[in-house]
């Protein structure tokens, strides 16, 4: 005989698999974000090699259009620093979806009578 599931677990169930989605998604838009930091400061890094009065360009649409090198670098620390604006606010979401997920699944456990011990489950 198959017991049915009480409505508050299957809610809570859904709600996990909810929060496990977006925490996948919080990932990989952080893993995308470091990808564009490291692009970014490796160019930083080539640009002030080059000689103040070197003749650097910036591609506008599909146009290159002449800068001179401390634009370009104020430019790229301006979006480097968005970038890490961004990645910490990506990281609070993803600590905060981390507890939600361990608190869901401790009450999951909880309410189907401890199935699996004391263990969180997937919480990472």
């Amino acid at each position: 005989m198959v017991e049915k599931v009480p409505p508050e677990v299957e809610a809570k169930y859904a709600k996990l698999m909810r929060l496990r989605e977006a925490l996948a998604a919080v990932a990989q838009e952080k893993a995308s974000l470091e990808a564009l930091k490291a692009e970014v400061e490796a160019v930083l890094e080539e640009i002030r090699k080059v000689p103040e009065d070197a003749r650097l360009y910036k591609m506008v649409g599909s146009v290159l259009v002449e800068k001179n090198r401390d634009e370009i670098v104020k430019e790229l620390e301006e979006r480097k620093e968005d970038i890490e604006i961004r990645l910490k606010a990506l990281n609070s979401q993803e600590e905060a979806l981390k507890k939600d997920i361990e608190r869901l699944t401790q009450e999951l456990q909880r309410l189907l009578g401890g199935a699996g011990g004391t263990a969180a489950g997937g919480a990472g």
